[in-house]
């Protein structure tokens, strides 16, 4: 009998056991998805321009330009062209063309260098607590606008007129629609990046091409290299003073009217001089562009400034180049 009614409490208890466990499941709350909570605080969280875009030197900025919806609120007249820093869509607006610039990727120093930028008025809310912000002063003419991330680092987009003058007030909304479609497309993970082959300007540091001292010793002053994130481009000296600059970019082989044949470093280079002798300026086509639609070519760059006179600024950039064009690739 003692034993009949050890099995029954022992059968008892495995049907509350098992009846607590079918409880528990049919009651019981699911487990958190690790994945999905990581992905809703990762959007609620700031973005910093290095987790959207990862290599500064190889964004592709075209993928971030919006040209059909560029085209509902103006007309675009000439498709986008990618360039090693920018992408540039040309227009038309109110009968008058202008360029559109969308790019580089520039630090807060660089933001901030000539003018304090602050957020626009009516300023869109954007995701990921990305702002736009402009300069203290708008000019006719032209128009510049900076999409800031939360690592204080920024896509600059700008809008000039190639011939007239339109106001401001009528081209920074271009500019900043571009920017708020960048925006969509950077926190939608959509960037996409350039595949720069062996030899490309796109892989060389421009602030590596000449030294400090070499720039100095040419030009008469301290030569301090200042070197953009994407390292296309680097600046020795201050714009507003004597400065050498060199950039890297994808143009069409045709330099602009006033050009004049020269050889610069070994290399074939178009030199301009301002009529005023305080300015100068060199193209060099390295190579053609591997993904050119219409003949562009990877171009390099040199510009002069002698702000203080009195020195030749085109003899400056031809010491210059014949230091630094012979240690371009090949």
């Amino acid at each position: 009998m003692r034993r009949n009614r050890a099995r029954w409490a022992a059968g008892i208890l495995v049907l509350v056991t098992l009846l607590s466990g079918c409880a528990s499941t049919i009651i019981g709350k699911p487990s958190p998805d690790r994945a999905e909570l990581a992905r809703i605080e990762d959007e609620r969280s700031p973005l910093t321009a290095a987790a959207a875009f990862g290599d500064f030197t190889t964004i592709d900025y075209c993928s971030l330009l919006d040209a059909a919806a560029l085209g509902r609120v103006t007309e675009v007249v000439e498709q986008p062209g990618v360039s090693m820093d920018h992408c540039t869509v040309r227009v038309k607006v109110d009968g008058q063309e202008a360029e559109l610039w969308l790019g580089g990727v520039v630090d807060e120093k660089a933001r901030n260098e000539y003018t304090t930028t602050t957020e626009i008025d009516n300023a869109p809310e954007l995701k990921r607590r990305l702002t736009i912000e402009k300069p203290s002063s708008d000019y006719d003419g032209n128009c510049n606008r900076y999409l800031v991330f939360a690592d204080e680092f920024s896509l600059q987009s700008s809008v000039s007129t190639l011939n007239g003058t339109l106001s401001s007030e009528r081209l920074c909304p271009l500019v900043e629609n571009s920017l708020e479609h960048a925006a969509t497309a950077v926190v939608d993970k959509r960037v996409e990046h350039l595949d720069f082959p062996a030899g490309s300007l796109g892989t060389v540091d421009a602030c590596t091409l000449i030294s400090e001292a070499e720039v100095g010793t040419h030009l008469g002053a301290e030569g301090t290299a200042r070197r953009s994130p994407t390292k296309h481009n680097c600046r020795w000296g201050r714009s507003g003073s004597d400065y050498v600059s060199m950039y890297f970019s994808i143009d069409k082989p045709t330099p602009p009217e006033g050009y004049v044949p020269e050889t610069l470093g070994g290399r074939p280079a178009m030199v301009w001089a301002s009529s005023g002798s305080s300015y100068c300026s060199a193209q060099v086509p390295l190579k053609p562009w591997p993904g050119a639609k219409n003949g562009e070519v990877e171009t390099v760059s040199l510009f002069v400034s002698m702000y203080r006179g009195g020195t030749d600024p085109c003899g400056v950039l031809r010491n210059v180049a014949n230091t630094a064009f012979p240690r371009l690739p090949a």
